[in-house]
């Protein structure tokens, strides 16, 4: 079984300039990525993505490979990260097994974890697994929308706020820590999340898109080493 990890770090965040490689812990979200990957057994390559001389140099120095930068139609705002793994899958000599995406933003996740999701994958049939977190507040059914005249109404049709949370189906949201798909299946569907994808729950963790959000972040790696 051939696996391939790659860690998608595009230079250009706006928000959060250089979000990919902030440090936590002295080492880089981008080089904690790299070595999560390294450490699963199953893993066969890691690869780093990136348009940036400076962040490709960290990925390689963390033990990462590389097929070169991003082209610049894959580097912009608009560019899909769907896109840049098949891009990088058609560069490469190996045929793989097997894709995961380790974004380097949400870094709250184990090597082991990536095993379990692949032997998920394969129990069930399936063609994916995604990491999700249990969402107790905001819950879908107590959100609200507000109509053209200026009234609340329910975001979803039929449902109340009103309801006890115990009363409430789960939900879950995407924790943005893992994704794990059959090469076949992303390059067939072109999605990491095609219709026989199964759930992995996790925590919800912390996805960094903000300052405000590595802030939680570094609060959390110092009362527990979360990383």
């Amino acid at each position: 079984m051939k696996v391939l990890a790659v860690v998608p770090a595009r230079a250009g965040s706006k928000g959060f300039p250089n979000k990919n490689i902030a440090k936590i812990g002295g080492v880089t979200l981008l080089e904690w990525a790299v070595r999560v990957g390294k450490d699963c057994p199953l893993v066969s390559d890691v690869y780093v993505s990136t348009d940036s001389e400076a962040y490709e140099s960290i990925g390689l120095a963390a033990g990462a490979k590389s097929a070169g930068l991003r082209p610049a139609h894959l580097a912009s705002d608009s560019a899909k990260t769907v896109d840049v793994i098949l891009d990088l899958l058609d560069q490469l000599p190996t045929r793989y097994d097997y894709v995961v995406l380790l974004q380097p933003t949400s870094p709250i996740r184990k090597a082991e974890d990536i095993a379990a999701m692949i032997a998920k994958v394969q129990e069930a049939q399936a063609d994916a697994a995604v990491s999700v977190a249990r969402l107790e507040e905001p819950h879908p059914h107590k959100l609200k929308a507000i109509s053209d005249d200026g009234f609340i109404r329910p975001f979803i049709e039929g449902t109340s706020s009103e309801v006890p949370r115990q009363a409430l189906p789960p939900a879950y949201l995407l924790n943005g820590a893992l994704y794990v798909v059959r090469t076949s299946a992303l390059q067939q569907y072109r999605t990491f999340l095609p219709a026989k994808t199964v759930a992995y729950v996790m925590g919800r963790g912390v996805n960094v898109d903000t300052p405000e959000d590595f802030v939680l972040l570094e609060s959390m790696y110092a009362k527990g080493g979360l990383l």
